[in-house]
């Protein structure tokens, strides 16, 4: 598989190149970004010649010998780099979030199945040991059906972007479209993981607590309810405890994390369950970069057999209508259906849509002027 990246920025060099060269049947053999510093260092990292570096990602698409692009750039240019790659025939691997707004990932997915190529979505954190362990343990039914998962992620640290870029362009919700919960919305997709699917309801709290700039939340407070369970994803930047917690009608797990700081940005030091034969406790195994060396290869092998990556384009969706339908709920202070409806206004423009719905007064969305909202008098 000869790979074209295209976004060559912390995730994309530090990231998936080493996941690249780390799997046997892939190569990097061209790479594109409008930052130059940026693209001599995915030169170096990959073993690229002057020849193989394109400012303007539609060069690389022109390629013949290029089967495949990851796509690690902002998520607001992600939806037309990946309708083009399809219509170029080139299979996709792209970053999450997949794009701003649902209808934007819809399209990308309607344009993989029209040209009959493979989209995939980086959900890295199926691949990491501790959360692989949590999903045996409720596959085997040893604490029965999970009926509460209690997330907390509220030591999130927050990460810039490359400095020859824009370093704070998580902070803008015209770039990112989120904060935190979007930065981290692997917790999200690993709480559908484990309760079953994706949720039919969720309700949250979101603020900025933290003084800064931009205009997208530092805290969120989020109860998704499925159709027998609920899951709690408690995320924050900053400094908070972390951990996970499933209760199961037969037992429960518990994750444990060093200093109980947040995973992955701490190690997760014990994974313990109590079930209906006793208890037991083990050290689980560390990620190797991250799960991204796996996401890799899962692609690699997706593509070859024609088969369902772990992460399609499709589950990239529900994870964000799921993160989207939180800022709603906490926009609004009261709960909301999903999935979102197709002519909701954060359907069709994300976040961005929230600002066309009526808040209430003593919405801290309207109070904080987060999402482009105006803010309140």
């Amino acid at each position: 598989m000869r790979i074209g990246l295209i976004g060559t920025g912390n995730i994309g060099v530090n990231a998936h190149v080493p996941a690249v060269r780390a799997n046997e049947g892939m190569t990097i053999v061209a790479a594109a970004d409008p930052t130059p510093e940026r693209l001599r260092a995915a030169a170096e990292a990959a073993g690229l010649g002057p020849d193989d570096l394109y400012a303007d990602w539609r060069d690389l698409l022109a390629r013949d010998d290029v089967d495949a692009v990851i796509v690690a750039t902002p998520q607001r240019f992600r939806p037309e780099i990946v309708i083009a790659a399809a219509n170029a025939g080139k299979h996709i691997l792209a970053e999450k979030p997949l794009a701003l707004a649902p209808a934007d990932a819809q399209a990308m997915i309607d344009a993989a199945r029209r040209n009959g190529v493979t989209l995939a979505t980086v959900h890295n954190y199926h691949f990491m040991p501790v959360y692989q362990d949590i999903k045996n343990v409720l596959d085997s039914g040893e604490i029965g059906a999970p009926e509460i998962a209690v997330m907390n992620y509220l030591g999130v640290e927050d990460r810039p972007g490359a400095a020859a870029y824009v370093p704070r362009w998580r902070h803008s919700a015209a770039d990112a479209g989120g904060g935190v919960l979007t930065d981290m919305l692997h917790v999200v997709y690993l709480a559908n993981w484990f309760m079953g699917g994706a949720p039919e309801s969720v309700s949250a709290w979101i603020d900025r607590r933290l003084d800064g700039d931009g205009d997208v939340e530092d805290i969120a407070l989020v109860r998704y309810d499925y159709p027998n369970g609920h899951a709690l994803v408690n995320m924050a930047w900053g400094e908070g405890p972390g951990g996970v917690e499933i209760g199961g009608t037969k037992g429960r797990i518990v994750m444990e994390n060093q200093g109980f700081g947040t995973h992955p940005f701490v190690p997760a030091e014990r994974l313990s369950v109590v079930g209906a034969s006793g208890a037991r406790s083990w050290r689980p195994g560390e990620p190797s970069a991250y799960g991204m060396t796996n996401v890799l290869a899962n692609f690699r092998d997706a593509v070859a057999s024609g088969s369902e990556p772990m992460a399609s384009g499709e589950a990239g969706l529900r994870v964000l209508d799921s993160v989207l339908g939180a800022y709603l709920a906490g926009a609004l202070g009261t709960p909301v259906s999903l999935p979102l409806p197709e002519d909701h206004p954060v359907y069709r423009k994300g976040t961005a849509g929230i600002a066309d719905v009526e808040l209430p007064v003593s919405s801290p969305v309207a109070r904080r002027g987060l999402f482009g909202t105006r803010r309140a008098e």
